[in-house]
C-alpha cells in the first residue's frame, strides 16, 4: 500500500529522485502512464495489469471510454528506478502533466499520482469547493 505525500526535484534530464521509503515496495521496475486529470500515474507492474485488464474490457463503443482506454493505456511507459532510486520521466508524460522542477507524489493505495504543483493546487481547491456543498456519494461518510 502506498501512502503519504512526497515533494520532489525534477532535474534537467527529466528524473525524480523516488523516496527511500518507498524503494523496496515499488521495485526496480515500474510502469508509468498519463492520467486525464492532469497527473502521471506510477504502477508496480502487477498492479498495473490488473488497472490494463479492467480498463481494456471496458465497452469501448462509448466515445468518452474509449478516450480513457487511450490516455491510460495509449501512454503506458514501462520505466526503471536505477541504482540511485532514480526515475526518468519521458518527455511527452513530463508535458502532458506539466512537470517542471516541482513534483508533488501522492500516495493513492495501489499506485502513486505525480502531480505539478499548480495541478496539485487545483486538485487542492477542487476538494475544498467539495467539502462545502458535499456530493451526494459521500453524505453517508464520517470523519
Amino acid at each position: 500500500m502506498f501512502t503519504g505525500p512526497s515533494s520532489l526535484s525534477l532535474d534537467s534530464k527529466g528524473r525524480i529522485a523516488v523516496p527511500t521509503r518507498y524503494r523496496d515496495r515499488l521495485g526496480k521496475d515500474v510502469v508509468l502512464t498519463a492520467d486525464p486529470s492532469g497527473c502521471l500515474l506510477l504502477f508496480t507492474p502487477d498492479r498495473w495489469a490488473t488497472f490494463a485488464e479492467r480498463v481494456a474490457a471496458l465497452p469501448n463503443m462509448n466515445p468518452k471510454i474509449r478516450a480513457l482506454q487511450r490516455v491510460w493505456l495509449g501512454c503506458q511507459v514501462d520505466a526503471e528506478i536505477d541504482a540511485a532510486g532514480r526515475l526518468l520521466i519521458p518527455s511527452e508524460l513530463r508535458e502532458h502533466a506539466g512537470l517542471s522542477e516541482l513534483v508533488k507524489m501522492r500516495g493513492m493505495s495501489d499506485r502513486f499520482e505525480l502531480w505539478s504543483a499548480e495541478g496539485w493546487s487545483n486538485v487542492v481547491r477542487l476538494a475544498r469547493e467539495a467539502s462545502e456543498a458535499m456530493p451526494e456519494e459521500l453524505l453517508g461518510l464520517s470523519l
